[in-house]
C-alpha cells in the first residue's frame, strides 16, 4: 500500500485546501446533475416528474445508512494519516466496505418489497402511482450499487484522490444523458431508470479499479483480510450519530413532502424539487470544501495541531458563507429565467418560486455555518451534541412549522413560502448554537477521548 502523509505546511496552505476542494465541487455538481438530469429530460411529462421527485425523497432516506460508514471512514482514515497507524487504516476499508455492501443489499430489497406503502403514506397522486413504482423499483433495486460507490468515493476522497471521484462522475454523467436520450423516447420513465441505475454500474466499477490501483489492495479478493471488531465499533461510534442527523433531516423532508402534496397541486410539488435543486447549487461549494476540511483537519488534529485546525475552520467558514449567499442571490435575481428551463411559464408559481430563492438567500447563512460547524465537532469527536441539536430543531422548527406555516388550511396557509420560512429559521437557531459550542472548545476533550480509545484498541 502507498502510504501518504500531508506535510505539516501544506496543511495549514488554504490553496491546498482550495486544491482538495475543486474536484470535491465538481464531483458534487455531477452527483446533483445525475440526480437531476432524469427530470430535465422527461420535464414534458409532469407526472413523471412527480413520480421521480417522491421516488428520491424516499430513496434519500435509505442512503443516509450508507453515509455511516463513508463518514466515520473519512474521519478514522485521516486521523491514522496523521498517527502513521497505517494497520487501523487498512482494517477500516475492510470493515467498510464489506458492511456497506450488506447494507445496500437490504436496503434493495426493503425498497422493492415495500415501495407501494412508502409512496401512499406521503400521499403520492394516485395518478402518478404506477410510474412511480416503475422509477423505484429499478433505481431503488439497485441500492446495494450506489452503496458500494458512496464507500469507495469516500476511500478516495480520504486518500487525497478526489480528481479520480470526479473523472469518474464525468463519464458517469455522459453514460446517463446517452442512454437517456435512447431510451425515453421509446421507454419513458422506464429508459430513465434505466439509464441511472446503469451509469452506477459503471462508475462503481471504475471508482474499484482505481482504488486497487493506487493503494494495492483489493477488497473485493480479500474482503475479511483487515476486519476487526474494534475498528467496526470505532466506525459506528462516529458515523452512526453523524449519519443520524442526516437521516433526520432526510426523514423530516418525506414529512414535509406530505405537507406540500396535501397541497394538491402537483405544479406545486415540482416546484419544490426545482427550487431544491437550485439551493443545492447555494450549498454545493460549501458542501466541498467542509469535505476537504475534514480531510486536512482529521490529519492536523491526529498531529496534534489543534490550532492549526480552528484556523482552517474559519477560513472554511467564511469563503462558504460568502459563495452560498452570493450563488443565491444570483438565482434570486434570474429566478423566472431558471425556472423557464422546466417549462414554468404560470406567472404565479413563477412568483411564488421568486419569493422561495429570496428566503433561500438567508437560508443559506445558516446552512453554511452548520455544514461547516457541524463536519468540524464531528472530526474532532464531538458527534452527539451536533446530532441532538440537529434532530430536536430540524423536527420542532422545520417540520412543524412547515405544517402550521404552510400545511393546507392549518393556520397561515403560506403554502410553500410557510414551508421554507420554517426551514429558515431551523438553519438559523442551529447556526448560533454550533457557532457557540465550537467556540467553547468542549470538543478538545472529546478529541482526546476518540485517540485514546484508539490507542487501547491497538493495544
Amino acid at each position: 500500500m502507498k502510504q501518504r502523509r500531508t506535510d505539516l505546511s501544506k496543511l495549514k496552505s488554504f490553496k491546498y485546501l482550495l486544491t482538495l476542494t475543486i474536484p470535491i465541487f465538481l464531483e458534487l455538481l455531477l452527483s446533483v446533475f445525475v440526480g437531476y438530469v432524469d427530470q430535465i429530460m422527461i420535464s414534458r411529462d409532469a407526472d413523471a416528474v412527480t413520480a421521480i421527485t417522491n421516488t428520491n425523497t424516499i430513496l434519500s432516506v435509505f442512503i443516509i445508512a450508507f453515509h455511516v460508514f463513508s463518514m466515520g471512514s473519512v474521519i478514522l482514515i485521516s486521523n491514522f494519516k496523521g498517527q502513521k497507524n497505517y494497520n487501523a487504516e487498512k482494517s477500516v476499508y475492510s470493515v467498510s466496505f464489506v458492511l456497506s455492501t450488506l447494507v445496500g443489499l437490504i436496503i434493495s430489497v426493503i425498497v422493492i418489497i415495500f415501495a407501494e406503502y412508502f409512496f401512499r403514506w406521503i400521499g403520492l397522486d394516485p395518478k402518478c402511482m404506477d410510474k412511480a413504482l416503475i422509477y423505484i423499483r429499478i433505481v431503488g433495486g439497485g441500492m446495494f450499487i450506489q452503496a458500494i460507490m458512496t464507500i469507495f468515493s469516500a476511500f478516495l476522497k480520504s486518500n487525497s484522490l478526489m480528481k479520480y471521484s470526479t473523472m469518474i462522475n464525468v463519464v458517469v454523467n455522459l453514460i446517463n444523458v446517452v442512454v437517456n436520450l435512447i431510451t425515453i423516447p421509446y421507454l419513458g420513465i422506464v429508459g430513465v431508470a434505466i439509464a441511472t441505475t446503469l451509469s452506477r454500474i459503471v462508475g462503481t466499477i471504475l471508482m474499484i479499479i482505481i482504488f486497487i490501483k493506487k493503494t494495492k489492495i483489493n477488497l473485493l479478493k480479500k474482503p475479511f483480510k483487515y476486519f476487526r471488531k474494534e475498528t467496526f465499533k470505532q466506525i459506528i461510534s462516529i458515523g452512526g450519530p453523524s449519519a443520524s442527523e442526516a437521516l433526520s433531516y432526510n426523514a423530516s423532508q418525506i414529512i414535509i413532502l406530505a405537507v406540500i402534496n396535501g397541497l394538491n397541486n402537483t405544479e406545486l410539488v415540482n416546484l419544490k424539487s426545482y427550487t431544491s435543486m437550485f439551493a443545492m447549487f447555494a450549498y454545493m461549494f460549501t458542501s466541498a470544501i467542509s469535505q476537504a476540511m475534514q480531510v486536512v483537519i482529521g490529519e492536523l488534529l491526529g498531529m496534534g495541531k489543534l490550532d492549526e485546525a480552528k484556523k482552517k475552520v474559519y477560513q472554511t467558514l467564511i469563503s462558504s458563507t460568502i459563495s452560498a449567499m452570493l450563488i443565491a442571490f444570483i438565482l434570486f435575481l434570474i429566478s423566472n429565467s431558471a425556472y423557464s428551463v422546466f417549462g414554468i411559464t404560470d406567472p404565479e408559481i413563477l412568483r411564488i418560486g421568486k419569493m422561495l430563492l429570496c428566503i433561500e438567500i438567508v437560508l443559506e447563512f445558516g446552512r453554511a455555518f452548520n455544514i461547516v460547524f457541524v463536519r468540524a465537532l464531528q472530526s474532532s469527536g464531538d458527534i452527539l451534541f451536533p446530532t441532538v441539536m440537529s434532530v430536536i430543531f430540524c423536527w420542532a422548527v422545520a417540520v412543524l412549522g412547515s405544517y402550521l406555516l404552510g400545511g393546507n388550511n392549518v393556520w397561515l396557509n403560506l403554502g410553500l413560502v410557510g414551508v421554507w420560512l420554517a426551514m429558515m429559521l431551523d438553519e438559523l437557531i442551529r447556526a448560533f448554537i454550533f457557532l457557540f459550542r465550537y467556540k467553547k472548545g468542549k470538543w478538545e476533550y472529546k478529541l482526546k477521548n476518540l485517540f485514546a480509545s484508539v490507542k487501547l484498541a491497538e493495544e
